[in-house]
């Protein structure tokens, strides 16, 4: 019970559910108290509901910071962070590095960047050994009508998000790094939750999206 509780609300974590709601928001949602809530996840994960909000909030600045030309204010907001000092402390106290610093040693590497927003282009990162050939035929196989397609090399799916709907494109990459997301969004405001649905599209339930644009 506890790892399923673990695994519901971090789900929700990356929903955005603490950061709009805080943890009595999240424990609603999960039917138990906040104490509860917190004391099963310090127990099956070994951080509180806060905490693992903020490591969420975290790892989505990096990707924008790393991935994209965004300019830093954007990439805070979209990331769930309050205010640009929040999310300038943040990132130096996880990552040891100015946001500045990060995007200028992913420049040197050579890490793809991107266009803004409505439409931004991203590079997921995915853990090795991953078979993306097998997960892109699983998910072209399985589409569901009006929701989800496989056109053109890119899995494409609509997104219901709290300040509008989303669509969401991958593709395999030819350097096999990474997984390329193309992002359509209503409010980038809901970009970190679109970013975290995108990772997870082969898990997610599609009836719960509106139909695809055609």
């Amino acid at each position: 019970m506890r790892a399923d509780l673990a695994a519901r609300a971090m789900r929700l974590i990356a929903d955005g559910v603490v950061d709009r709601d805080g943890v009595a928001g999240l424990a609603a949602r999960l039917g138990y108290s906040t104490r509860q809530v917190e004391r099963q996840l310090l127990a099956e994960l070994g951080a509180g509901p806060l905490a693992l909000a903020r490591a969420q909030r975290s790892q989505t600045a990096r990707l924008l910071i790393e991935t994209t030309s965004l300019p830093m204010s954007q990439v805070a907001s979209a990331a769930g962070f309050a205010s640009v000092r929040a999310f300038n402390d943040t990132v130096r106290e996880v990552f040891a590095s100015s946001p500045t610093e990060l995007r200028n040693r992913a420049r040197r590497g050579q890490v793809a960047t991107a266009s803004g927003v409505p439409r931004l282009c991203l590079r997921l990162p995915h853990r090795l050994p991953m078979g993306v050939g097998r997960l892109f035929a699983h998910l072209a196989a399985h589409a569901v009508v009006k929701v989800e397609e496989w056109r053109g090399g890119a899995y494409r799916r609509t997104l219901r998000l709290p300040h509008g709907p989303g669509i969401v494109a991958l593709r395999p990459l030819a350097d096999h790094i990474g997984i390329g997301c193309q992002l359509a969004l209503t409010d980038l405001r809901d970009l970190a939750i679109a970013i975290s649905r995108g990772s997870g599209c082969s898990t997610s339930t599609p009836t719960r999206s509106p139909p695809m644009p055609t």
